[in-house]
C-alpha cells in the first residue's frame, strides 16, 4: 500500500495510504474473476487533493487537456466531412449516423463506464477508453461501406464515454472544490478548442483529395497514444509499474479462462453484471434508444414509409423499452436489491429521482445541445447545399460561432468563480440562444454572410455559458455532508456521469432529429413542387448528390432547400425556449466560490479571537 505525507491541522506530518485494489494489498496479482463485484477502490477526494499539488497537479492536468482534445475533435472534425462522405458510399440518409454513430454509443454506456471506474480505478477505465477510441478511429479510417464507417464510430463512441465523463471525474477529485469551476473552464477549452480547429483541418483534409476525409480519423492516431502516454505517467499516485503489469496479462488471462469453466464463476459473474453494472437498465435504454434512432433514419431515408409496419414497430418498442428501462431504475431494482440482500445502487443515482432542481439543471443542457448541434450541422449544410460553397468555407464561416462559445466559457468561469452564482449564465445564456435561433430565420440568398455570421455568435453565446454553468449546477447537488471517501467518490461519479450522459444523448438526438425533419420535408417539397418534375422519382440522398454536382444557386432547389434548413432551425429554436423555461426555475443558492473559503478563514479567525478573550476574561476574574 502506498502513502503520501501531509500536515494535520497541527503541523505534524502524517503518512495516508492510498488504497489500491484489494488483490494488490493481498500481494495477489491474479483477480478471481474479471467483472466480479468486489469491493471498490476508495480513493478519498482530500487525500488527492493533498497529493497532487504544484508540477504534478499541473502535469495531470496538461494530460487530461491532451486527452479531451482528441475525443472532442473527432466530433466537431466529422461535421465538414458529411457531403463528402455521403459522396463516397452514395448514402445521404446514413450520414447522420457519423454524428450520432458516436454520440449515442457515448451517452448509453456514460453511467456503466462509471460504474466500471467506481468498481476498478478512474486510471485504468480512462487508458481503456483512450485504447477503444484509438481502435474505432482505424475502424473508421479503412472503412470500405458507411456500415463499417458507422461500426467505427460506434467503437470510438464507447471511448469517447469513458474519456469525456471520467476526465471530469480526476478534475472534480483533485482541485479544490473552490476552484473547480475555474479548472472544469480550462480543462472545457479542450472542447472548444477542438470546435474550432476540427472544421479547419476536416474542411482542409476533405479537399485534400477524394479519400481525404479518411485522414479525418487518421489523425487521432498518434494524438491519443500520446495523449494517453504522458495520462498514464501523470496520473499515477498508486505508483503503478505498467511493465510489470503488462507481463503478467498473460497470466491473468490463463487464470480466467481456467475459472470460467467453473459455474460458481458464471454465478458470480451474472450476480456482477445484474446488481453491480445494472445489466436491465443498460440492456433496455440502449435497445429503446437504437430502434427509435434507426427508426427514424429508416423512415426518414425513404427506405420504407412511414406507416410501414417495420417503422411504426421500431418506434413503438424503443419507446416501450426506454419507459421501462426509467421505471427499472426508480422503482423496481431496489425491490430486487432488497428481495436477494445486494447492497448496490440503479445506474441512475438515486438523487436523480429525489431533486427536482438537478433535473432542472440537465435538461437545460440536454436543450442547450441539441438546439447548438442542430445549428452547427445544418449551418455547414446551409453554406455547402444552398450557397453552394466550398467544404473549407463552410469550415472557416463556422469559426465564429465556436469562437464566441469559447469566449463565452472563459468568461462564465470566471463569474462563477467570484460569485458561485450558477443560474445567471444558464438563463443568459438560454436567452441568447433563443434570439439568435430566431433571427436565423432572416437568413436569405441576399442576407450578406457576415450577417449570417453574426446571427450565430448569439447560439454560440448560449451555448458557450451552459456548457460549464450547467456542470457545476449539476455538482451542486452533490451531499457535501457524507463522511465516507468512497460514498462520495461514487457519487460524484454518478452525477457527472449522468450530466455527460444527457449532453451526448443531447448530441446524438439533436443530429437524428434534425436529420429526420431535413430529409422527409426536402423530399415532400419536391414531390409537390411541378417545377422539379425530373427529381420526383429521386430519393432524398439522390436529390442531394444532385444537387452537389449541378453548379445552380439560387435555382428552385436552392430554395426548396433553403425552406428545410429553416426549419431545422426553428427545432433549435423550440430547444432554446425550453431551455429559457428550465432555467427560470433553477435554484438562486450558490455553489462553493471563491469567497467562500476566505469567508470560512474569517469565521475561523473570528471564533478563535473570542475564545480567547473568554478565557482572558476568566483569567482575569
Amino acid at each position: 500500500m502506498s502513502t503520501i505525507e501531509s500536515n494535520n491541522v497541527k503541523g505534524e506530518v502524517i503518512s495516508t495510504p492510498i488504497h489500491k485494489h484489494a488483490s494488490q494489498e493481498t500481494g495477489n496479482n491474479i483477480p478471481d474473476d474479471i467483472l466480479i463485484a468486489k469491493e471498490p477502490i476508495k480513493e478519498d477526494m482530500n487525500v488527492l487533493q493533498e497529493y497532487y499539488k504544484g508540477e504534478k497537479f499541473y502535469i495531470v492536468m496538461v494530460s487530461l487537456l491532451l486527452v479531451l482534445f482528441v475525443a472532442s475533435l473527432d466530433i466537431m472534425i466529422v461535421a465538414t466531412t458529411i457531403e463528402k462522405v455521403a459522396q463516397r458510399f452514395d448514402d445521404y440518409s446514413k450520414t447522420s449516423w457519423l454524428v450520432s454513430g458516436y454520440s449515442l454509443p457515448t451517452a448509453i454506456t456514460c453511467l456503466i463506464t462509471a460504474r466500471f471506474a467506481f468498481q476498478f480505478t478512474v486510471k485504468l477505465a480512462l487508458i481503456l477508453g483512450v485504447l477503444l477510441f484509438e481502435l474505432g478511429s482505424l475502424i473508421s479510417a479503412v472503412s470500405t461501406s458507411m456500415n463499417m464507417l458507422i461500426v467505427g464510430r460506434a467503437i470510438s463512441g464507447v471511448g469517447g464515454s469513458l474519456i469525456q465523463n471520467l476526465v471530469f471525474v480526476v478534475v472534480t477529485q483533485i482541485t479544490p472544490r473552490e476552484k473547480v469551476s475555474l479548472w472544469v473552464a480550462i480543462i472545457g477549452l479542450a472542447f472548444n478548442v477542438a470546435s474550432v480547429v476540427g472544421p479547419i483541418v476536416g474542411s482542409a483534409f476533405s479537399d485534400a483529395y477524394d479519400a481525404g476525409w479518411r485522414l479525418c480519423f487518421y489523425i487521432n492516431l498518434p494524438i491519443g497514444f500520446t495523449a494517453i502516454f504522458m495520462f498514464m505517467f501523470a496520473y499515477n499516485h498508486d505508483q503503478d509499474n505498467y511493465f510489470a503489469e503488462a507481463a503478467h496479462i498473460p497470466v491473468k488471462l490463463a487464470h480466467f479462462a481456467r475459472s470460467s469453466v467453473k459455474l460458481s464463476s458464471w454465478k458470480r459473474l451474472a450476480t456482477s453484471l445484474l446488481f453491480t453494472y445494472d445489466l436491465v437498465e443498460f440492456a433496455s435504454c440502449s435497445i429503446g434508444f437504437i430502434l427509435i434512432f434507426v427508426g427514424l433514419t429508416y423512415g426518414s431515408g425513404q427506405l420504407y414509409n412511414w406507416q410501414n409496419y417495420r417503422i411504426v414497430l421500431m418506434l413503438t418498442l424503443g419507446s416501450l423499452f426506454f419507459v421501462f428501462s426509467v421505471i427499472w431504475d426508480w422503482k423496481l431494482f431496489e425491490k430486487l436489491c432488497k428481495k436477494y440482500n445486494q447492497p448496490f445502487t440503479p445506474l441512475l443515482d438515486p438523487l436523480v429521482f429525489k431533486k427536482f432542481g438537478l433535473v432542472l439543471v440537465n435538461l437545460c443542457d440536454f436543450a442547450a445541445c441539441g438546439g447548438y448541434l442542430c445549428v452547427v450541422l445544418y449551418l455547414i449544410q446551409y453554406y455547402q447545399l444552398v450557397l453552394k460553397q466550398s467544404v473549407m468555407d463552410a469550415g472557416i464561416r463556422t469559426i465564429p460561432m465556436l469562437i464566441s462559445s469559447s469566449f463565452t466559457v472563459i468568461t462564465c468561469s470566471v463569474f462563477i468563480k467570484k460569485t458561485g452564482r450558477f443560474k445567471i449564465p444558464i438563463c443568459v445564456g438560454a436567452m441568447l440562444g433563443t434570439i439568435g435561433c430566431g433571427l436565423l430565420q432572416l437568413s436569405d440568398f441576399t442576407m450578406h454572410a457576415n450577417k449570417v455570421i453574426g446571427l450565430t455568435i448569439l447560439v454560440g453565446c448560449g451555448m458557450g455559458s451552459q456548457i460549464q454553468s450547467t456542470l457545476i449546477g449539476s455538482q451542486y447537488y452533490i451531499d457535501s455532508d457524507l463522511k465516507d471517501p468512497a460514498l462520495m467518490r461514487k457519487q460524484v461519479i454518478n452525477l457527472t456521469s449522468f450530466y455527460s450522459a444527457v449532453k451526448l444523448l443531447a448530441m446524438a438526438t439533436g443530429s437524428i432529429v434534425a436529420n429526420t425533419f431535413f430529409n422527409t420535408r426536402v423530399y415532400r417539397k419536391v414531390k409537390q413542387n411541378k417545377n422539379l418534375m425530373e427529381l420526383h422519382g429521386m430519393t432524398t440522398d439522390e436529390i442531394i448528390v444532385y444537387r452537389l454536382k449541378n453548379h445552380g444557386r439560387e435555382d428552385e432547389l436552392g430554395r426548396l432547400l433553403q425552406s428545410s434548413i429553416k426549419g431545422v432551425y426553428y427545432i433549435a429554436l423550440g430547444c432554446f425556449i425550453f431551455n429559457v423555461i428550465c432555467s427560470v426555475f433553477l435554484t438562486n443558492h450558490r455553489c462553493v466560490y471563491e469567497g467562500t473559503e476566505k469567508n470560512a478563514t474569517k469565521k475561523s479567525n473570528s471564533e478563535s479571537s473570542s475564545d480567547e478573550d473568554l478565557e482572558k476574561n476568566e483569567v482575569s476574574k
